[in-house]
């Protein structure tokens, strides 16, 4: 058997032999041997291919394989080859002691959370993960807790597709918008975008129109008003090129409806569009009932026109501030006698304000505006004569406020509401038109015989009226305006501004004003003044050819929509160019006037009226009206001069004194002896 062992070692290649000694004279226990050997059962398979086949070795490896007690070291080696064991130096060290970690590691590391190994309450667990994550930063002064929540609340409220591809973004902007700096208009300062709210408002607006509480109430539409037939107005306004939109077109629909509904309004008719430079105004044209009593939504639209003038000034204050003038004048005459100053008096009074027309002329008609279809409806206040002559000399765009005040010169002294309104009369007074012979005089209407031109007589429907092919209305000739002209006093009717005095008022002005009432009176137009001229203007119902040429053109144009269809089945088509936006079609006997534009005449240059001239201060030289010396430049006086002056005016004041309380004691006197 050992005979069998030496020769199968001796077929062992070298190199393995030195491996196996090294191993035998290891001083590793058996245990340790053990526990390498069967990590490597390609060697044990090696090692087994180089012994001989021999009928007496399955005897000896069977009895090897029976549980043994242990053998030496030596003879271990020889019965079970091992494989190569790792060098010396490769030998596993004896474990070192591990170093003692803190209690609570994590509250000393800032990068990672770690699980303490004594594990805390949840309470006191979470109480300290929240701690941490309140940690206010030293550059944001924000902490992400805070930050965190800000950003599940924006996810949870604007519910994108893909969250998690949108985190980042999302934390970004919201890190963005708590950034603030000294100057808001700073180059590197982040501006806030606009909110969506004023869309939400829009909408939620816009969802009333199709509520149909009134109509399953079952009113009668008798005692609504009447309203166009929008929708199919529309098809007519897009052979023009004019379009709102099916959808806008049809809530501007519902809208008037609404409106007719709550209005005490007999008629509507939708008048244009104006834009503005925020918002655009969506402009509707009512009449109201007869017999109706608005005073109350007439004094609301009118609350404005508190300064009847129009003057921003009016003639109130300006006596009244000519009044404290005069009272502060007064007073500086008492304490100086000797050097009275004389102010100078006013010799113009302000002119006394024209009477706005009431349901009549420029006011026959009220209007109605909204910045978007669905939106509420704000009515727009009486055109009063002088605002419209002070919108006729500014040229200011719309900012869609109504409550915007208007800066400009000349001043304007209203808000844009009044301006738009002035805007409109004139608009319509110059571009409201309608095909010869379909309005008539009343013939039953009592009008005034002083009325010229016939702007107060009312004009009906022609119930005989036929309309002219199409042909024959391309001229404008065949087409006539039916609204009043506006003369430039701001009124459709002239009033006299200067109206003849009663003899009661001129006795009455000769004792409170004495000589100076008839100097001023031929300034301020109540005195020896001429009566004014009446303006006169084109009458109602005059033809489109009378109107003024513009900028070398025609004031009209009129084609036909379609060259290529004959003229009889093709829309017929007028503009005016004084007034662009402002739009009339016609067909098969129907004819609609829109306008849609920025609200302004076309110019090519506007020049405002330059400034008026300045005022002297002071007349002297030859020729200067009253007898007022030359100019001399004095120097000042000393100290002693002062205190001179100052001891006279004492000593005078006393003497005044002594003889006024001497006038006293005679007159006391001459009483008592009386008694």
């Amino acid at each position: 058997m050992d005979e069998e062992n030496t020769s199968s070692i001796g077929d062992v290649p070298e190199d393995d032999q030195q491996s196996t000694v090294a191993a035998a004279d290891s001083s590793a226990p058996v245990e340790s041997t053990a526990d390498v050997v069967p990590d490597s059962d390609d060697a044990n398979n090696n090692t087994t291919t180089n012994k001989p086949a021999d009928p007496t070795e399955s005897d000896s490896s069977a009895a090897a394989a029976q549980p043994q007690p242990a053998p030496p070291a030596e003879s271990t080696a020889a019965a079970a080859p091992q494989p190569d064991p790792p060098a010396p130096s490769a030998a596993p060290a004896p474990a070192a002691a591990k170093p003692e970690e803190p209690l609570h590691p994590f509250l000393n590391r800032k990068d990672a959370y770690i699980k303490p190994e004594t594990r805390l309450p949840e309470d006191s667990e979470l109480a300290l993960a929240k701690a941490f994550l309140m940690t206010q930063s030293d550059k944001s002064n924000l902490n992400l807790y805070d930050h965190l929540t800000e950003v599940v609340m924006r996810i949870l409220e604007t519910r994108p597709g893909n969250a998690v591809d949108t985190f980042e973004t999302i934390s970004a902007d919201i890190k963005r918008s708590h950034f603030s700096v000294d100057r808001p208009n700073a180059p590197g300062a982040f501006h806030k975008t606009q909110d969506l709210a004023p869309a939400s408002a829009i909408g939620a607006a816009q969802v009333k129109l199709f509520e149909r509480s009134e109509l399953d109430s079952g009113t009668s539409e008798e005692t609504d008003g009447e309203i166009p037939d929008i929708m199919d107005l529309a098809n007519l306004w897009e052979w023009a090129g004019v379009s709102f939109g099916k959808e806008e077109t049809f809530m501007l629909f519902l809208s008037l409806k609404k409106l007719v509904a709550e209005k005490p309004i007999k008629s509507v008719r939708l008048w244009g569009k104006i834009q503005g430079t925020k918002a655009n105004y969506f402009v509707i044209e009512g009449e109201l009932r007869d017999g109706v009593d608005d005073d109350e939504e007439a004094a609301a639209a009118n609350a404005v026109e508190d300064d009847p003038a129009g003057a921003g000034v009016g003639a109130g204050s300006e006596e009244e501030a000519g009044e404290e003038a005069g009272a502060e004048g007064a007073e500086g005459e008492e304490k100086v006698d000797d050097f009275k100053i004389e102010l100078p008096k006013r010799k113009v009074k302000p002119a006394v304000p024209l009477p706005k027309e009431e349901r009549v002329g420029v006011n026959k008609y009220v209007y109605y505006v909204c910045n978007y279809a669905g939106g509420i409806w704000t009515r727009l206040p009486d055109v009063i004569p002088e605002k419209l002559q002070a919108s006729r000399r500014i040229r200011k765009y719309f900012t869609g406020d109504l409550k915007h005040k208007i800066v400009s010169y000349p001043p304007f002294n209203g808000t844009e509401a009044q301006y738009l309104r002035c805007q409109i009369a004139r608009i319509s007074a110059a571009t409201v038109v309608s095909p010869a012979g379909y309005y008539a005089f009343d013939q039953e209407d009592d009008a005034d015989d002083d009325d010229e031109g016939g702007a107060n007589q009312r004009i009906i429907i022609n119930p005989d009226y036929e309309s002219l092919p199409n042909d024959q209305l391309v001229d404008p000739a065949n087409w006539v305006h039916h609204v009043p002209y506006v003369l430039p006093q701001g009124r459709v009717t002239w009033e006299n501004p200067t109206p003849p005095k009663n003899p009661d008022d001129e006795d009455a002005g000769d004792d409170e004003d004495g000589s100076d009432a008839g100097s001023e009176g031929g300034e301020g137009g109540n005195g020896d003044q001429e009566p004014a001229e009446p303006e006169t203007g084109p009458a109602i119902l005059s033809p489109l050819t009378g109107d003024a040429e513009h900028d070398g053109m025609a004031c009209w144009v009129s084609r036909m929509c379609s060259t290529l269809s004959p003229a009889k089945f093709s829309p017929l088509l007028l503009r005016c160019t004084r007034w662009p936006g402002a739009t009339v079609l016609s067909y098969n006997e129907k004819f609609a006037n829109i306008y849609i534009g920025d609200g302004h005449k076309d110019q090519s240059r506007f020049v405002p009226p330059p400034l008026a001239e300045l005022q002297k201060e002071y007349a002297s030289g030859n020729g200067a009206p009253g007898t007022v010396e030359e100019i001399t430049e004095q120097n000042d006086p000393t100290l002693a001069e002062e205190t001179a002056f100052e001891e006279e005016r004492r000593a005078r004041e006393e003497e005044q004194q002594e003889e006024s309380d001497d006038e006293g004691e005679e007159g006391g006197d001459e009483d008592g002896s009386d008694n």
